[in-house]
């Protein structure tokens, strides 16, 4: 864990730091401290996935008699993408790295799982017994799990600040 500054925190972070001596709230605002990245990370790959599944099942609900499923699913990547690297960029990993040395990278973490995505979809639609948008769902909340260490190694390694 690194030591906090108060030069480093946001005006939430400032107030939880305050509590740390607290009998009553002291815990809970050492476990945040003590676990930052990963809370957050959890909190922003929360919003990812409801975010990422809302557009691809607007997009599916309104394309979805006219378009493959698979090809639904790659016109909503990049937004979702999009919005996932803005949130890890700037909420989970505070990266102050190159932009253009970072992105490619995050996005290559999404291609391998969007790849994986591809595959599995249609293999998991004909063995389980569920609708699409509950497979889609199942293979949505794998993607959360897996992705972190990803892109705490991979795509923002360095750019912490």
């Amino acid at each position: 864990m690194q030591p906090t500054t108060a030069r480093g925190l946001n005006r939430i972070e400032r107030r939880l730091d305050g509590l740390r001596a607290n009998p009553a709230l002291g815990r809970p605002a050492r476990f945040y401290f003590h676990r930052r990245e990963q809370l957050l990370y959890l909190v922003v790959g929360g919003w990812n996935t409801i975010f990422g599944y809302c557009i691809w099942a607007a997009l599916q609900f309104l394309l979805g008699n006219h378009l493959h499923y698979l090809v639904v699913m790659l016109i909503s990547w990049p937004i979702a993408v999009l919005n996932a690297y803005i949130g890890y960029r700037y909420i989970v990993f505070r990266s102050r790295g190159s932009i253009l040395r970072e992105f490619p990278r995050f996005s290559l973490v999404y291609v391998v799982t969007l790849v994986v995505n591809l595959a599995l979809l249609p293999i998991a639609l004909h063995v389980l017994p569920l609708n699409i948008y509950a497979v889609q769902a199942l293979l949505t909340v794998l993607v959360v799990v897996c992705s972190y260490l990803s892109h705490k190694h991979f795509s923002f390694r360095g750019g912490h600040r």
